[in-house]
């Protein structure tokens, strides 16, 4: 915990690799060079093979370009979505959501996908589903797990949860 009460997420050098894809889409859609893209898949490409590391990076970049089309808010590229550096390890909130997106449809929660869609703001649609969980699968075959339970508790975490109101009764589970 940090002393704001958040929780720091440290993401392995592979999958920082993985996320740093979604980081340069936005850098890559104002400029549309590619050599930011190249570059990434050159750096994956260490970690992996590069058949597997071009898949990878395709694939990020469909859900990439899919989430931001389905936008449910007026933010553009991702305006208010919270993206670190190229090279962090230290993950974000809407880039933990992003991998919560991921891990959930590639295991078909659609309950936890939908809660890191909303995360994201992002409507949840057979595309953006679809997408996820092909890249959920290409990560897998990547060396990459990549589990709900890892990442639900982190969105859980960062998503701050309405108080009951006063008068509403409590779940038994809530009841002391």
């Amino acid at each position: 915990m940090t002393a704001h009460g958040s929780i720091d997420v440290l993401l392995s050098p592979r999958m920082a690799l993985v996320v740093d894809i979604f980081r340069a889409l936005g850098d890559f859609e104002a400029s549309y060079d590619v050599a930011v893209i190249d570059a990434l898949e050159a750096r994956l490409t260490r970690a992996t093979d590069a058949t597997t590391a071009r898949a990878v990076v395709s694939d990020a970049l469909l859900l990439g370009f899919a989430l931001r089309n389905q936008r449910t808010d007026a933010s553009w590229p991702h305006g208010d979505w919270e993206m670190n550096g190229i090279g962090a390890r230290q993950a974000s909130g809407h880039e933990c959501a992003t991998l919560t997106l991921i891990a959930a449809c590639k295991e078909e929660d659609t309950v936890v996908a939908g809660r890191a869609a909303r995360s994201l703001a992002v409507r949840l649609n057979p595309t953006v589903s679809s997408l996820a969980r092909d890249m959920g699968g290409r990560l897998e075959r990547a060396g990459l797990r990549i589990a709900v339970r890892d990442w639900a508790p982190l969105l859980a975490a960062r998503t701050p949860t309405a108080a009951p109101e006063p008068d509403a009764p409590r779940s038994a589970s809530a009841r002391s």
